[in-house]
């Protein structure tokens, strides 16, 4: 949710719970910084339910991973229930791909009828199986991949042929519908090396025909979440990025310009303050829980330990710990620098309003 897209995410907004649950992570960050235990639950909290995936990615590795032994629907019915009560209001419902799974609506609804606001991120293949679950799954968002603006492209990075205009079929068929009688519909282009040149192009076809229009650079954050055997995927180049984006609303994006900079200076991505295990968690399909998305070590298992539990655990204190002595990530996911924004300007408000006013913001 951008600052720039108020009016797309007004249903957030005004949904029952978000301003209790923006006052929470308020709460949370100011204990954080002087290293108390917190006193609520994340504010995101992302379930990948399953690794399984109908795709290929040459950026992600996950679908190798062995399936069974995932958690359940009432597991999940419990943890909604649990967040609920520590006041979490955004969950991210995530994979592989979660459309795989037979219950995933099911599991949708779990946590929208506790009052969450879920967003729902797919790969698309199935939308034109489930038209009508989808519209009806009280999810918020529905996040869809795709990789480019063409079919060559987008096939090429997600290993599977003939795929790209399905998706697009299953996204239109969606748009049809009256807004108010679906989720918002949001497609994301996750680029590097093979799709940077097409950027504009592909904002360009669907700008004013989904919701939102998102870019996710990929990377290696400092959990390395993006695996491949052809590293030079992650090589990213500025200038192209720059003229890409130029004329577009991306320009003037704060994570574009930040990103951009940092890449121009440092070739790296951008460091900031992290909160991890203090604003979001993950939790895989087996019940571990991660401080973020883009960490692999653990803290515990749902299924040993009550996450409230896990959550103000020895394991999460040494984390917060280890945080505010580093203080910076390189994570640069679109829910992760989102937090990390938002979480700065809950700590110091005064300053970031400050810094906008700079002259030099942003360059």
């Amino acid at each position: 949710m951008r600052l720039n897209r108020l009016w797309t995410y007004r249903r957030i907004l005004l949904s029952r719970g978000f301003a209790s649950a923006v006052r929470a992570a308020g709460q949370n960050v100011r204990y954080y910084e002087q290293n108390r235990p917190l006193p609520f639950g994340p504010y995101m909290a992302e379930f990948d339910i399953t690794y399984r995936c109908n795709s290929r990615c040459l950026m992600c590795q996950r679908w190798r991973d062995p399936p069974g032994g995932e958690l359940g629907l009432e597991e999940y019915r419990d943890l909604a229930e649990t967040l609920r009560e520590m006041g979490t209001h955004q969950i991210s419902i995530a994979g592989g791909e979660p459309l795989m799974r037979e219950d995933a609506f099911p599991i949708i609804h779990a946590f929208a009828e506790k009052g969450a606001s879920v967003n729902l991120c797919t790969n698309g293949i199935l939308l034109n199986r489930y038209p009508q679950a989808i519209a009806a799954s009280k999810a918020t968002c529905v996040t869809v991949s795709l990789d480019g603006a063409t079919e060559e492209t987008h096939d090429r990075i997600r290993g599977t042929l003939g795929t790209c205009a399905r998706i697009e079929d299953g996204l239109r068929d969606l748009l049809q519908r009256p807004a108010s009688q679906r989720p918002l519909l949001r497609v994301r282009m996750t680029f590097s090396r093979e799709n940077t040149s097409e950027i504009r192009d592909f904002f360009n076809k669907w700008s004013g025909v989904a919701d939102d229009v998102l870019l996710q650079p990929v990377h290696y954050g400092d959990g390395a979440l993006y695996t491949s055997d052809d590293t030079s995927l992650f090589s990213l180049d500025p200038e192209t990025i720059s003229k890409q984006i130029t004329g577009t609303p991306f320009q003037n994006e704060p994570s574009m310009r930040r990103l951009l900079h940092s890449l121009r200076q440092t070739g790296d991505f951008p460091r900031q303050e992290c909160y991890a295990c203090v604003l979001m968690a993950r939790i895989d399909p087996w019940g571990s829980v991660y401080p973020c998305l883009a960490q692999h070590c653990t803290i515990g298992s749902i299924r040993e330990q009550d996450f409230c539990d896990l959550w103000n655990s020895e394991a999460a204190h040494r984390e917060r710990s280890r945080q505010l002595e580093h203080r910076t990530c390189t994570c640069w996911f679109n829910n992760t620098a989102l937090i990390g924004h938002y979480g700065a300007w809950l700590q110091h408000p005064v300053r970031h309003l400050l810094s906008l006013l700079s002259p030099g913001n942003g360059k």
